[in-house]
């Protein structure tokens, strides 16, 4: 028996994360239901331009939303992760804060300078202070019950996103949408990834083997660039280990001369590629040739061939893989997936 098949393996998945990798299709389609009812400020529906400000888990929601945007939106949808917005937020700008605790101190302060510039604001969040300051200043607040770390809540925090990006034209998403996306990604963790299923016949079990003990460098395209640097981020926060991501074409032009010492970093470094059918043609040209000179360089290549016919649908399978493997990573360095005393203990310093 391969050792990710082995039960008393997963023992140590204290807090249930794999359960709660798994239910994120689910989860979407029921998160979309839950806002129908959000308030979207008359002001946005004249917006030239969208923010969302977050960090961690919740800015990837942003991240997933932008992409979705940039295919069909006719004002600029970008991604804020600090203290302060950009010099062009004003109040012809729509900031929607994203904050799955609500008391992540970037984001409130982010809130804060969103008031200060007039600009329309909406939150997403558990609650906490931003909650609260939201409420007695009359933003509307977009509640999120579902209880989860903030890395294993991303259908909570990127649907209320979807529904207002579809009120206001930034993506074309309706209900047979969501509900595809998060039908594909249940059938993929069924079928194929998800814990049940043997090592013999599951690719993702398979991957974190050969993963293991290695730093996976992890690259993607288009849509699918944000959803490799989660899956860097996954790696960290479940796997306890280290990565890396970048993004096609942009990689062509600079990071391959770094294979002039390829050789020497080949024994702990892997190429982890997330590919689609979806891309520009040049650009799959592209991963084919730089897989090639990783590999002519003695790099372990393993490329993921993401499914389905919509970007979200194929954002979300990608999104599986890199849950998946991550916490089959954790489970292999004998670590709870959930815990990230690093991030506990910055904290703590900060506070001082």
């Amino acid at each position: 028996m391969s050792k990710l098949d082995e039960a008393k393996l997963y023992d140590v998945d204290t807090s249930g994360m794999l359960a709660k990798k798994s239910e994120l299709g689910r989860e979407l389609i029921r998160a979309w239901g839950m806002t129908e009812e959000i308030e979207v400020p008359a002001a946005a529906e004249r917006a030239r331009n969208v923010v969302i400000a977050g960090m961690g888990g919740s800015a990837t929601a942003g991240d997933y939303f932008a992409a979705l945007c940039t295919v069909s939106a006719e004002v600029p949808v970008t991604v804020v992760r600090g203290y302060a917005l950009p010099n062009y937020v004003s109040e012809q700008t729509l900031v929607v804060l994203s904050s799955y605790s609500g008391d992540t101190e970037e984001s409130l302060s982010a809130y804060d300078d969103a008031w200060q510039r007039g600009a329309s604001i909406i939150a997403t969040t558990k609650g906490g202070k931003l909650g609260g300051k939201a409420r007695e200043a009359g933003v509307p607040v977009h509640e999120i019950t579902y209880e989860a770390a903030p890395r294993a809540a991303l259908a909570h925090s990127l649907a209320p996103l979807l529904r207002i990006g579809s009120r206001l034209g930034l993506v074309d998403i309706e209900d047979a949408d969501i509900r595809e996306a998060g039908e594909l990604h249940e059938d993929l963790v069924l079928r194929e990834i998800g814990i049940d299923v043997q090592q013999a016949n599951n690719p993702a079990k398979q991957l974190a083997e050969a993963l293991h003990g290695k730093v996976p460098f992890v690259i993607g395209a288009e849509h699918l660039s944000t959803v490799a640097s989660r899956f860097k981020n996954q790696i960290a926060e479940n796997g306890k280990a280290l990565g890396a991501a970048d993004v096609l074409p942009e990689a062509d032009h600079n990071l391959i001369v770094g294979l002039g010492t390829g050789r020497e970093a080949a024994q702990c470094l892997s190429l982890v590629t997330l590919e689609s059918d979806l891309y520009d043609p040049r650009v799959q040209k592209r991963f084919d040739v730089t897989t090639k000179l990783f590999e002519d360089e003695g790099v372990p290549v393993h490329r993921i061939k993401v499914g389905g016919d919509t970007l979200l649908t194929q954002m979300l399978q990608g999104t599986a893989w890199g849950d998946f493997i991550s916490c089959y990573v954790a489970l292999l360095n004998g670590i709870d997936p959930t815990p990230v005393p690093q991030i506990v203990r910055l904290k703590e310093a900060l506070a001082q």
